[in-house]
């Protein structure tokens, strides 16, 4: 008899956690539903900003899009004389520094420098980059945009005018996902990671409270925001984005949304690539916020609904599990409606969105278990608030000697 009461009493908790974790699921997804719903682009500043801009983008290996965004990037339509580009990667072997010579030809009446030096700053290697693109100097502006990104015409332009306005530090840009590979399942998968998870939590935070973190997609700060006028105060911060907006936050500055979305190239070919590319985001993420790391689940609840129609046969958990199938596939075709979607990426029906969150319940367990991340050929230990405590050797062509070295379109 003790047993079987005590069995009944775990049947009965497991029973209601079950349900209560069903609710909170349906509860946000409403809530980021109605975060879709109400967001509006912010409108153009009245008096465009007009300082001189230094836009850095740090490279390293010829990835599939990169001509694509390089491209992007310097024909936006923007004043050459306040806009200056500068590119930097570890070696002068780097394959990426000879492709962005060779899109930078096309483009000669651009100010563009380029950059190769592998001196090491700190434990985050695309912070070093970033330090040792600017030696040369940063202006009053400056722009920080990943080597992935597809920027939409007049993008570049709209970012740096965010900053107009009194008291914006900074502004960063909303990017949703670009396959590179027409008709590859897991880039579809990695794609909708960004347009289906990510878009809707960043617009329900920016909901519920003034933005406080930045993208590194693409992003605008003021110089003065950076303590010294350097990127070395983030050196060792895996998060680097993120700190951005913190700074721009503790020097009592707010944080503003581009009034346009990038596209993100998504690269990874396997599943094993695309567990390991959200795995570091995922440790990074606990490793800034834990509790909110926990609370979580409700984004991804994964296989948990379904253990309703074992532990309690019926057709209440088929219906729940089905509730919260569709509102998803909602959530994310609003989504899409709203904020637009990549050519490449095709329409996801609710049976690939429901392996796509398995896939994701997957990474948020792993993300408990282990520090050790991988980014681009090294191996990082993810430290407490994201900081980066170690780093392994770097692939062998990060390794190759070159001198630093600086060349600008005439």
């Amino acid at each position: 008899m003790l047993i079987s009461g005590l069995l009944s009493s775990i049947h009965l908790i497991v029973v209601l956690a079950l349900w209560t974790l069903v609710a909170a699921c349906v509860a946000y997804l409403g809530v980021a539903l109605a975060s879709v719903l109400a967001f509006r682009f912010p409108s153009p500043p009245k008096l465009a900003e007009t300082g001189k801009v230094t836009v850095l983008r740090p490279l390293c290996g010829d990835e599939s899009g990169l001509e694509d965004g390089l491209e992007s990037l310097l024909s936006q339509a923007v004043d050459d004389r306040r806009f200056r580009f500068v590119f930097g990667v570890a070696s002068s072997l780097d394959p990426a520094l000879a492709l962005a010579k060779a899109v930078a030809a096309r483009h000669p009446q651009r100010r563009v420098q380029f950059v190769a030096d592998a001196a090491v700053h700190g434990s985050n290697p695309k912070v070093s980059n970033l330090i040792n693109m600017s030696a040369g100097g940063l202006d009053e502006l400056i722009v920080v945009t990943d080597s992935d990104v597809v920027l939409s015409p007049g993008s570049l332009s709209a970012i740096v005018d965010g900053l107009a306005p009194t008291g914006v530090g900074a502004v960063t840009a909303l990017f949703r996902g670009r396959p590179q590979i027409e008709g590859s399942f897991v880039q579809r998968l990695a794609a909708l990671y960004l347009d289906g998870w990510f878009l809707p939590t960043a617009l329900l935070h920016a909901r519920i409270g003034p933005a406080e973190v930045c993208y590194g997609q693409l992003t605008a700060i003021r110089r003065e925001i950076l303590p010294g006028g350097s990127f070395h105060c983030i050196a060792n911060v895996l998060a680097d984005d993120t700190e951005l907006g913190h700074l721009a936050r503790r020097a009592g500055r707010s944080i503003a949304f581009a009034p346009h979305v990038v596209e993100v190239c998504v690269n990874d070919s396997t599943l094993k690539a695309l567990f390991g590319h959200e795995l570091r985001w995922a440790r990074t993420i606990r490793a800034l916020k834990p509790n909110g790391y926990v609370a979580s689940i409700v984004m991804h609840p994964g296989p948990l609904p379904l253990l309703l129609t074992v532990v309690q046969p019926g057709l209440a958990g088929w219906l729940a599990v089905l509730l919260l199938l569709l509102m998803r596939w909602t959530l994310v075709w609003t989504t899409h409606a709203r904020l637009g979607r990549a050519s490449s990426l095709p329409m996801a029906g609710p049976l690939v969105l429901w392996v796509r969150e398995q896939i994701y319940f997957a990474v948020w367990v792993c993300g408990f278990f282990g520090r050790k991340i991988r980014w681009r050929g090294r191996v990082l230990w993810v430290g407490p608030e994201a900081t980066v405590e170690d780093t392994a050797t770097a692939s062998a062509a990060e390794l190759q000697p070159g001198a630093a070295s600086a060349a600008v379109n005439p």
